[in-house]
């Protein structure tokens, strides 16, 4: 009896100490900023909806801000551990004394999707029939605006940016600009219906960039690596798997925009062009992470590419 007693005391000894550790083992909470809705998001969402994070041991909290600078104060003032992020905001973020880098790109090296559009009806047929014109973007500074006035310079033309937030795609509609640029499926749905026409096509205009990374903060790239290596490799395995069944993810696409105008052929498009472009294992090149730099060009203080950014953690092992 009292050997059996023993070994009944043992056992539940062993049970509770194995609980214990499965308790300690998920209680890694990570915080995740992203700027309103975009494709490269989307990964965070489908990796917590296909239960990685969770087999990871994460607890991550994706927090959606209004832009992308809002995101960056949330990451700077410690409520959250990650954010997307463009480089140059990095940089000029740790000019500031932010105390973050770049640790990985899910978004396709070259700006996919991204179009200078019109309206169909538009006497504007090319780049050249834009000298002179207005187009509208995000924000003066913005990584819109960079892209807008790059496409200009390399055409030998002259353009005005004007600043519509998120109403750009409304503004060109409403004729405040002459064309506009949209982002992918905004350009998608345009392109499916046929009532905007393409001017300029970035992807073929521009090079290889990084357009938007994910930015750690100092303290969980020191203290917390593991959790990050954790997270990165989980949302690399979500990558994977969004990339492999297309059935899945077009329908996850679809419920994650939330779009009533989004049609089939739409979706389909952000899916081929967009998400299976993205380099799975979040590398970053160098020439990639001096391109992104270059628009800050003009400011003597501009922090050097590995200030901005680390390779510490790219290649992404998830398998």
């Amino acid at each position: 009896m009292r050997a059996f007693a023993i070994r009944a005391l043992t056992l539940l000894c062993t049970l509770l100490i194995g609980s214990s550790a499965i308790a300690s083992a998920a209680t890694d909470s990570v915080k995740v900023g992203v700027a309103s809705i975009y494709p490269t998001y989307s990964l965070f969402f489908a990796a917590k909806e296909l239960g990685y994070y969770q087999a990871a041991n994460l607890d991550v909290d994706i927090q959606t801000f209004r832009g992308g600078p809002a995101a960056l104060e949330a990451l700077a003032a410690g409520a959250v551990d990650l954010c997307s992020i463009l480089p140059t905001a990095a940089a000029l973020a740790q000019q500031k004394g932010v105390k973050e880098r770049i640790v990985a790109l899910y978004a396709p090296p070259r700006p996919v999707g991204w179009y200078i559009m019109v309206p169909a009806a538009s006497p504007i047929k090319s780049l050249a029939d834009l000298n002179g014109k207005t187009i509208g973007v995000t924000q003066i500074g913005s990584l819109t605006d960079f892209w807008v006035q790059k496409v200009a310079t390399g055409a030998n033309i002259k353009v005005t940016s004007v600043p519509l937030g998120g109403g750009v795609e409304a503004g060109m509609r409403a004729k405040q600009v002459d064309a506009a640029i949209l982002w992918p499926l905004g350009s998608y749905k345009g392109l499916v219906t046929g009532d905007l026409r393409a001017v300029s096509d970035l992807e073929s205009a521009l090079p290889p960039t990084i357009s938007e990374g994910v930015a750690a903060t100092q303290d969980m790239i020191d203290r917390r690596s593991d959790v990050l290596k954790r997270w990165l490799s989980a949302t690399s395995k979500a990558l994977d798997y969004m990339k492999t069944h297309e059935g899945w993810t077009e329908a996850f696409l679809k419920k994650y925009f939330d779009d009533s105008n989004a049609d089939d052929k739409a979706i389909a498009m952000v899916y081929k062009n967009f998400i299976m472009k993205i380099n799975t294992d979040g590398i970053m090149r160098p020439d990639w992470e001096k391109t992104s730099l270059e628009s800050m060009a003009t400011n003597a203080a501009m922090p050097k590419a590995d200030q901005v950014f680390t390779q510490q953690f790219v290649p992404v092992k998830f398998r």
